[in-house]
């Protein structure tokens, strides 16, 4: 007997069986496939509904007569596949220009096609279809496209550290730019930080983690550099509510000043068209702040009428807040203007590629952007990962899914979009979990099992590869952990650069594999800000931190300790920190990055994987100040390090300490 509700989840994705960590055949409850099923929109309660949903699916698959959607080389003649005669028409990104047009009966001969997104009206009598055309590039942009070079290395470090020696209680963008020129002038060519998405200002008690935001295509107001910080300093760990207290008052003082600006200053004409150029989305953005300040941070909990962004109660509710929704709007501005300046600062100090920055793999399920009327996202399941040894009961991230069904329906501009707010002022990304361009593991809400969903890849790179040509940006894609087969090799082809971490890169005496030989696409370093730093690598500091919380017994404690130990002894006499950094320096890779905590040999990391308040996650605050890092000898010798290696800088550092404000830049 045909299991219909099985037939339907292999239609639209649902991977129902897997093979989980150790290799043993999973199969997912009915429960399960019901509920993500549901989560999709494909929402069933019987095996004859599944049947006749799947039936219309099918119909619907074979009435169109070409493929939902087409990738091909931008620049290049291509055909597409009709099954009948049609009319059809070619509309330019973003326009409805018409770029070719004609009729065909078993084959459009399409011209070379610019890069974008198009779309290819297909008409019979009085219907019409769309598929999606993806003119995408060769691949997204090298490393030798930016910057002329085949090596580099750089720095990483955390935003909301960088507090100059405890000067002020947060990081802000102003400092980034200080501390990116300090670090170019000993030759890096990047600085890598968090996630710098909105969290909101309103949200979750207790959520500091960068990988848990709101809004994924707008900015952390929290690092925005104010003017009344001046004697509020910081300790060894950011005091958050201290440090967003101040932020706050900051921010409301300089609206305040902004307010009282005439009409035709050179700040008030940058901030409005900013606002234009952001349009409905940062409308949208302001609304769920200013709604959230009175409901609540997590929108499925508000009134029913808010819920709705056609509700007469909403736009009552705008135009009774105009002012609250100007200050959102005005602080995203900032925003936008001070990291803007950092990465000009950055690359006119010397940096070729400059900001790296991180994109979250999703936001928290009840955030801006899944309220967002144009939003891509589901909310009836969250992101997550099977059982493992480390987590035997799987993980649930409460991040929200992206929609395969309304990523295509509306052409990936959603996708696009996010991508390009994100690179917008960077010369870097990272993807997290970039896995999750291939298949993600849904967790319905509510629920502990969960199952895989497949993603339109080949269309999903396109995307990346296209905006990262709009935007000059490099792409890495953390592509750690268990790997779909052939989604390296995917990524290789897209010009996506992969992650390489040698603490998880170990040979069979114990120690690491020469790093040499590591792939050449790739990013490598010790470390990632999950995983130990050197020094607490090699003292087993996670594993003692583990134990204590009682998430290790003594036998695998003991284990991991004689294993560390062992791994030190194979880097000879020499400090553990230099050993490693010369290690990475002869990396066969283009690009590798170090700590800026490993190269003050801290213990602590600064996320512990299965913690909230057991560890200080997301608090560390930097080790040096940027005149540290300016008069730095450790950075004297990495930089001479790296040079010997192939990878120095050999562009001229300037003093910039006289730019003009940030306020003053136009878009």
């Amino acid at each position: 007997m045909t299991d219909w509700i099985a037939e339907l989840c292999r239609h639209v994705g649902i991977i129902a069986e897997y093979r989980g960590f150790h290799g043993q055949h999973i199969s997912v409850s009915p429960e399960t496939r019901n509920a993500v099923l549901a989560a999709m929109g494909y929402g069933v309660e019987s095996e004859g509904e599944a049947r006749a949903l799947l039936d219309h699916l099918q119909e619907a698959d074979v009435e169109h007569p070409a493929c939902p959607e087409v990738v091909l080389e931008a620049g290049r003649a291509a055909s597409v596949e009709l099954s009948r005669t049609m009319s059809w028409a070619v509309e330019a990104e973003g326009s409805a220009e018409v770029l070719a047009s004609g009729q065909a009966s078993q084959r459009i001969d399409l011209p070379p096609l610019p890069m974008g997104i198009h779309r290819l009206v297909l008409t019979q009598n009085t219907s019409d279809w769309v598929t999606w055309i993806l003119a995408r590039p060769e691949h997204a942009v090298s490393l030798a496209d930016r910057t002329g070079e085949r090596l580099v290395w750089g720095v990483t470090t955390a935003l909301y550290g960088l507090t100059d020696g405890g000067r002020v209680p947060i990081g802000n963008y102003d400092l980034l730019g200080d501390y990116g020129a300090a670090m170019a002038a000993h030759g890096a060519d990047f600085i890598g930080i968090n996630p710098v998405h909105a969290m909101g200002r309103c949200r979750p008690d207790g959520v500091v983690s960068p990988y848990s935001p709101s809004h994924r295509e707008f900015l952390n107001t929290w690092h925005v550099r104010g003017v009344a910080r001046q004697g509020i300093r910081q300790g060894a760990q950011i005091d958050y509510p201290a440090a967003l207290t101040a932020n706050e008052r900051d921010l409301r003082a300089g609206f305040d000043r902004f307010q009282n600006l005439p009409g035709g200053t050179p700040e008030r004409r940058s901030y409005e068209t900013f606002r234009q150029a952001r349009g409905s989305a940062l409308q949208d953005y302001a609304l769920f702040e200013v709604l959230a300040a009175r409901y609540g941070p997590d929108w499925r909990d508000w009134p029913v009428v808010y819920r709705d962004h056609k509700s007469e109660a909403i736009e009552m509710f705008r135009k009774n807040h105009l002012e609250s929704l100007d200050f959102v709007k005005w602080a995203q501005w900032q925003a936008d203007c001070q990291i803007g300046y950092a990465q000009e600062r950055i690359l006119r100090a010397g940096m070729r590629i400059g900001l790296y920055l991180d994109l979250a793999v999703g936001p928290r399920l009840g955030g801006a952007e899944t309220w967002a009327e144009a939003s891509d996202l589901v909310t009836g399941a969250t992101l997550g990962a099977p059982p493992d040894p480390l987590s035997p009961v799987g993980q649930s991230w409460g991040l929200a899914p992206l929609s395969p069904v309304a990523c295509r329906e509306r052409g990936y501009a959603g996708f696009a979009r996010l991508l390009g707010a994100v690179m917008r002022h960077a010369g870097m990304i990272r993807i997290d979990h970039v896995l999750g361009l291939m298949r993600s593991f849904w967790i319905p809400e509510g629920g502990k099992e969960g199952a895989y969903v497949s993603y339109p890849i080949d269309a999903l790179l396109a995307v990346v590869a296209i905006e990262s040509a709009r935007n000059g940006a490099i792409v890495i894609g953390e592509d750690l952990g268990l790997v779909p087969e052939g989604l390296r090799e995917k990524l290789a082809a897209s010009g996506i650069y992969g992650m390489e971490i040698l603490q998880f890169l170990r040979n069979d005496a114990g120690g690491f594999e020469d790093t040499a030989h590591i792939r050449q696409k790739a990013i490598c370093a010790f470390a990632t800000h999950d995983t130990p730093t050197i020094n607490g690598f090699f003292a087993a500091e996670d594993a003692r931190l583990h134990a204590g919380m009682g998430a290790l017994d003594e036998v695998t404690h003991e284990q991991i300790r004689t294993d560390r130990k062992k791994a030190r002894e194979t880097l000879g006499n020499g400090a553990a920190v230099d050993v490693i950094h010369r290690r990475l320096a002869k990396a066969g890779s283009e690009m590798v990055a170090v700590q800026l905590d490993d190269m003050a040999g801290l213990l602590s990391q600064q996320n512990l994987p299965g913690t909230i308040d057991e560890h200080p996650n997301w608090r560390q605050v930097a080790p040096f100040a940027v005149k540290d890092i300016e008069n730095s000898t450790g950075l004297v010798r990495l930089a001479a390090d790296m040079a010997r290696a192939g990878r120095a800088n050999p562009a001229k550092t300037e003093e910039d300490h006289d730019l003009p404000d940030c306020t003053n830049l136009t878009h």
